[in-house]
């Protein structure tokens, strides 16, 4: 603080910097003349093919996009049908450890009657 008062006090307070006389109304002319001349271009004419051509690719990708998803779909439905009758509901239990039972039957919130009455395919409607 002290410095910019001995600053201002040697220097003074008015603006060294001066804009020449006249300078920002002859500057746009001025840069204007040093530009060169464009030639003008016609415009062409827009065909129907460019008017149509992003609707025709837009319908394509789509088209492709619902033909992938039917392809994969039959793949899945072939496969799991495969799987269901190759494999035997006891292979599949008698595949899964123990530590992975347990909490699947946590989640299911199934109390022991219940699922005991669900194995034995008994009708729940009798018990109650």
């Amino acid at each position: 603080m002290k410095e910019d008062t001995e600053l201002k006090n040697r220097l003074g307070k008015e603006n060294p910097f001066k804009v020449p006389e006249g300078y920002f109304e002859n500057v746009i002319p001025e840069i204007m003349k040093q530009l060169p001349e464009i030639e003008e271009q016609g415009q062409d004419e827009v065909t129907l093919w460019e008017r149509v051509k992003p609707w025709v690719y837009m319908v394509a990708m789509f088209c492709g996009l619902m033909f992938s998803v039917r392809v994969m779909m039959m793949d899945n439905s072939a496969q799991t049908d495969n799987n269901i009758a190759s494999v035997s509901m006891n292979d599949t239990l008698q595949n899964i450890p123990d530590e992975y039972i347990e909490p699947i039957l946590d989640q299911a919130m199934m109390d022991d009657y219940t699922l005991y009455m669900y194995l034995t395919d008994a009708d729940l409607e009798i018990y109650n």
